[in-house]
């Protein structure tokens, strides 16, 4: 209690001493970016507008994916607050790291293959203990593993698909899709589905000695209206009066439908893998005046 009243000022009220270093490091962090990369392709951007929290804080992240041009596409994601026990080397037992871990809060979004920014939030508790070091020993050898603590981190986990440095781009630039044709085009547009998995589809390249149906498909319908013009087919014969543009119309029709049936050929679907990272996040004592009351329990 002395201590408590030594850290208030009389006259002003303002927190000094630790209570204040906390105070200034907690409300005047820097926020910070990571990058996460599936074989050197980046998938994701992670953000923090502040990197240092009190007990009792919210940690708040967004991440930027799925941009438009690029190979790599999110389809789930999954954030984890996790504060892991550390023992110092000289004490620590081994395979016991994986039972001093504890998750305190998580945030699951699911189907976000086309989403472009999505955030997370994770309540720290305010009943939990800080970040803390303590070391055993005066080894200078082995320095890092002489530390141990209490040490909390951001568990981010994607589901990522990433298309092959070979897959072929529309003409906008875009690599993979996520809808496959569903019949022939109508009066009302033209009908697309959901694919059978979640995972998106690429078209991969095509040997330059090997010739896709695109072009037999060009080649066909051009066969087929010089032949409508010049001869080997069935001909109307009209007295020139009326004007009957429906072959015309007719003949390119099939003809686009022709080339949209073979722009839809060749696709297969991206494998599927799982990317974690931990950032790791500093947690400092909370700065107020409260203090937990003695529990006691009676046997």
């Amino acid at each position: 209690a002395h201590d408590l009243e030594r850290e208030v000022e009389p006259d002003s009220g303002a927190l000094t001493g630790c209570r204040e270093a906390v105070e200034i490091l907690t409300r005047n962090s820097k926020k910070v970016s990571y990058d996460v990369n599936k074989d050197g392709v980046k998938v994701a951007v992670l953000t923090f507008p502040k990197s240092a929290y009190r007990l009792g804080e919210t940690v708040l992240g967004v991440v930027e994916l799925n941009e438009r041009w690029s190979r790599s596409r999110v389809l789930s994601m999954s954030a984890m607050l996790e504060a892991q026990e550390r023992l110092p080397g000289p004490i620590a037992s081994a395979g016991g790291a994986r039972h001093m871990r504890r998750v305190h809060a998580e945030h699951h979004s699911s189907f976000v293959a086309s989403t472009l920014r999505t955030t997370f939030s994770l309540d720290i508790p305010s009943d939990a203990s800080p970040s803390f070091q303590i070391r055993i020993g005066e080894d200078q050898k082995d320095a890092a593993a002489a530390v141990g603590g209490l040490v909390w981190r951001v568990r981010l986990c994607l589901l990522v698909a990433v298309a092959s440095e070979s897959a072929e781009a529309d003409d906008d630039g875009v690599r993979l899709k996520h809808l496959v044709r569903d019949g022939p085009a109508g009066e009302w547009g033209t009908p697309y589905r959901a694919p059978r998995t979640i995972a998106p589809l690429e078209r991969p390249r095509v040997a330059p000695g090997t010739a896709r149906s695109l072009t037999t498909s060009s080649s066909t319908w051009t066969q087929f209206l010089v032949s409508s013009f010049l001869g080997g087919g069935e001909h109307r014969y009209h007295d020139g009066d009326e004007e009957d543009s429906h072959d015309d119309v007719d003949a390119e029709q099939w003809a686009a439908e022709r080339v949209e049936n073979a722009k839809e050929e060749g696709w297969r679907e991206v494998k599927v893998e799982t990317v974690e990272c931990e950032v790791p996040i500093v947690v400092w004592p909370g700065n107020t005046a409260f203090r937990a009351m003695d529990v006691v329990f009676d046997v």
